[in-house]
């Protein structure tokens, strides 16, 4: 196989790898919540933090689900249920094998990706006539249990010295500023293909926050404070300058866009639609940005700053997490000087070489601002499948909180121009049949919309929006 096919197959698998563990980690922010509740400062209700107490202890059979089904390309309806049972397996074999050892999160890894690689090859097979009675889903059951039993015995005598060596990653060098400034920085560099949530799983299997997770308390405190000063002060500051910019340059500033961008990514850490904003259309902008981040987690690194998060490092994250964190204070004035350097380095970038937003200059663009979008969901989502070509140029769909994955049959038939127009933030046009929307949190309200308008039709709707055909094998 040609090297260049290869990578994008390599790419493509762990991107959907990336995509099936968004599930369980967005479950975290939610599970915390409710813990942090019922401690005895709050409302001191012992129901509230025994079930979230209970959520965190199960996350490793989330993940085994949530990948399993996550990565399924048909919908087989036992695949979901065989990555809850093969995780109970490998982790009761593995545990007999190599007790007191921290790999329940790496058994729901490796339950879920064994699930969906054996369990729809299997279902695709031809039995012989005489098996013929067993059809169905029952052997694909029992063969993915087998293979996950199987799987015991080679990580029973490897996961010591893996266990080792992420223990001393995660303990010894990501806490150093060198460290943390490396992990920061690729971190954000991988956010464009999806890739940050499998870097930060495998981050995850480290002892100290797989003792953490235990505990229901934030994860990778020793290395990603930094992150809160990028996200709840830099991208903010990163639009407050292409607002600048834009009204220098006489152009429709777009502030209520932008302000709603800042406000999601400084409240909710949800920051991939400024991210999106200019990774593809200025990358100069996406890598000064990465390299900030580094820079941020090595400086809070550096001053002893020790805050976890749950999920994503936005405000509730640090309201959830303060208690937690050691000299958490110091991430606001932190912060400022992110929010300033962010300002100054971004607008000087945009004089130089200016984001490409779509957009006219003032005096011309006045007159299209009655053209607003819908209110009405479903009108909206009739808007949209206009612009998309229709109905039958829609193949395959998926919603990824902020973002609305696209596969279509001819990318020619979709009118960019009117993106804009429905309240698009930003899109990026990854090949001749995929695009990526960023429509921000009304993304999973369109995506249902959409759906529901194609099962009246009775046109069916993928879920895989970068498979390029069913008769592809699983990976």
């Amino acid at each position: 196989m040609p090297v260049k096919a290869t990578r994008h197959l390599v790419t493509q698998a762990l991107q959907r790898l990336g995509y099936a563990l968004l599930l369980p980690v967005s479950i975290l922010p939610m599970a915390a919540l409710i813990f942090r509740l019922g401690q005895p400062d709050v409302l001191d209700m012992a129901i509230l933090s025994l079930t979230g107490q209970a959520i965190f202890s199960q996350m490793p059979l989330i993940y085994a689900v949530a990948i399993a089904f996550g990565l399924s390309r048909q919908e087989l309806g036992g695949q979901t249920l065989a990555g809850a049972v093969n995780f109970l397996l490998l982790s009761t074999a593995f545990n007999t094998l190599a007790p007191n050892l921290h790999a329940e999160m790496i058994c729901g890894l490796l339950a879920g990706l064994t699930t969906a690689i054996i369990y729809p090859w299997v279902h695709q097979q031809k039995l012989p006539r005489g098996l013929q009675i067993a059809k169905g889903e029952f052997p694909s059951l029992l063969i993915s249990a087998l293979a996950c039993l199987l799987i015991a015995i080679p990580l029973s005598l490897l996961w010591p010295p893996l266990e080792r060596g992420l223990t001393l990653l995660t303990s010894e060098l990501l806490t150093t500023p060198f460290g943390a400034f490396c992990y920061g920085t690729l971190n954000r560099l991988l956010i464009p293909l999806g890739l940050h949530q499998v870097l930060g799983s495998v981050i995850g299997l480290g002892e100290s926050n797989l003792q953490a997770l235990a505990a229901a308390k934030p994860l990778h405190e020793g290395y990603v404070a930094g992150l809160y000063p990028i996200i709840m002060f830099g991208l903010p500051g990163a639009c407050f300058a292409i607002w600048l910019h834009r009204q220098r340059m006489q152009r429709l500033p777009q502030g209520g866009l932008l302000l709603t961008l800042a406000l999601t990514s400084a409240l909710l850490g949800i920051t991939e639609p400024i991210e999106f904003l200019f990774a593809f259309t200025a990358p100069w902008l996406f890598l000064a940005h990465a390299l900030l981040t580094g820079l941020s987690l090595a400086v809070c690194s550096g001053l002893g700053i020790k805050v976890g998060s749950y999920f994503s490092a936005g405000l509730l994250d640090l309201v959830l997490s303060y208690q937690y964190g050691e000299r958490s204070f110091w991430l606001i004035p932190v912060g400022i000087l992110f929010f300033v350097a962010y300002t100054l380095l971004f607008y000087q970038l945009l004089e130089r070489a200016p984001l490409s937003m779509p957009s006219k200059p003032i005096a011309k663009e006045h007159p299209r601002l009655a053209n607003v979008a819908p209110s009405d969901p479903q009108m909206l989502a009739i808007q949209y499948l206009k612009v998309l070509g229709g109905m039958d140029n829609l193949q395959a769909m998926s919603v990824c909180l902020t973002r609305l994955s696209l596969r279509v049959r001819d990318i020619s038939l979709v009118d960019q121009s009117r993106l804009l127009g429905l309240g698009c933030l930003s899109w990026i046009e990854l090949n001749d049949h995929q695009l990526v929307l960023v429509l921000g949190p009304s993304a999973s309200l369109i995506e249902g919309q959409i759906r529901m308008l194609a099962e009246r039709q009775s046109v069916p709707l993928g879920l895989k929006p970068n498979q390029e055909s069913a008769s592809e094998s699983s990976w």
